[in-house]
């Protein structure tokens, strides 16, 4: 759940009239501020373009819409290539790359192993026994999934393909499209806590926090930093262990479950950032980084040229321990809350 940001820019005294729209989608809340003053009709225009934008992706990738394309491809048992949208095409080709540089830790067809945790849309409370995982696993691999230009396909009829650790964010870079589209420049975008900037508000950057998390993964509290957003990395994703996670058979369960043994681990790492040039590709690599851990994400990290802060548990005398990539350590420009 990437729901780590807040944005900071929204109390800051810069000259001009801001506009502000605001709504529900993906089971959270959408936040625009516009740098420019619009009229109620424009602004009553807007919010309908946004909301239909928005609906086209959730009627397009939810797994919480029986109807939506993507759980038609998953009940549809063909192995043969199928044809798919240009907006699931391009999500599921993200992700599959993200997938082959991560050697797998990020899988969009991880669903069957979410949902036996309870954190998709099938709710349970109980922890799931090894052999429940177990035969989970065997539909489970990026690898049984192939996109051509003749469609997707899936070499096993029970692949279930779940593209909520990048939908949220492909959401986000839909609404900035449909605001450029529009002719608005200057703008910032936010869903659930994932963000998109556009210009400046009035000569001043857009500014966005990074929630600090409470030690022990609680609700998070306060603002560790600001970060000034700037053209070349306007999109701003965080994943995070200490928001979503429930007890399942005496022990902690989090949502996100590594795909490769299928267990809910947890870890020193309690959220992990990434800064990309689309919302899309920094929600999938943020969730990449939770599953890699505090062992081996700053090193993927550096590895692919990754803009990346990481908050780590640290002890009594410093509760958070702050790690940052050399591409973001390059390219951002922080202040102190």
């Amino acid at each position: 759940m990437a729901t780590a940001l807040l944005l900071a820019a929204c109390g800051e005294k810069t000259g001009g009239e801001t506009s502000k729209l605001a709504g529900e989608t993906m089971g959270t809340t959408w936040h625009v501020s516009i740098a420019q003053k619009l009229d109620a009709p424009a602004q009553a225009a807007l919010q309908q373009r946004i909301d239909s934008a928005l609906e086209a992706v959730n009627d397009s990738m939810s797994t919480y819409r029986e109807q939506s394309e993507l759980m038609r491809y998953n009940h549809n048992p063909a192995t043969t290539p199928q044809p798919v949208s240009d907006g699931l095409r391009r999500v599921i080709g993200k992700a599959l790359e993200i997938s082959v540089q991560s050697d797998g830790v990020y899988d969009i067809t991880v669903g069957p192993l979410v949902n036996l945790w309870g954190f998709g849309p099938v709710k349970r409370q109980d922890k799931p026994a090894d052999s429940e995982i177990a035969a989970a696993l065997q539909h489970i691999g990026y690898g049984k999934l192939q996109l051509t230009d003749a469609g997707l396909a899936k070499n096993d009829p029970q692949v279930f393909i779940d593209l909520s650790s990048i939908a949220k964010g492909y959401g986000v870079d839909v609404v900035a499209e449909t605001l450029l589209d529009g002719g608005y420049t200057n703008f910032i975008v936010e869903i659930g806590g994932e963000v998109r900037a556009s210009g400046s508000k009035y000569g001043a950057p857009w500014r966005v926090g990074i929630e600090r998390p409470e030690q022990g993964l609680a609700t998070g509290e306060g603002v560790e930093n600001i970060i000034a957003m700037n053209e070349k990395l306007p999109a701003m994703a965080t994943s995070g262990n200490y928001r979503q996670y429930a007890e399942r058979g005496g022990e902690m369960a989090y949502h996100i479950v590594d795909p490769r043994d299928g267990r809910s681990h947890s870890s020193r790492l309690l959220s992990a950032t990434v800064l990309a040039a689309d919302c899309m590709t920094a929600d999938g690599y943020a969730t990449a980084l939770m599953v890699l851990g505090d062992e081996k994400a700053l090193e993927f990290a550096d590895r692919y040229g990754l803009a990346a802060e990481l908050i780590l548990a640290g002890d009594d005398k410093q509760p958070f321990i702050i790690e940052r990539s050399r591409a973001f350590r390059a390219a951002v420009q922080e202040e102190k809350p």
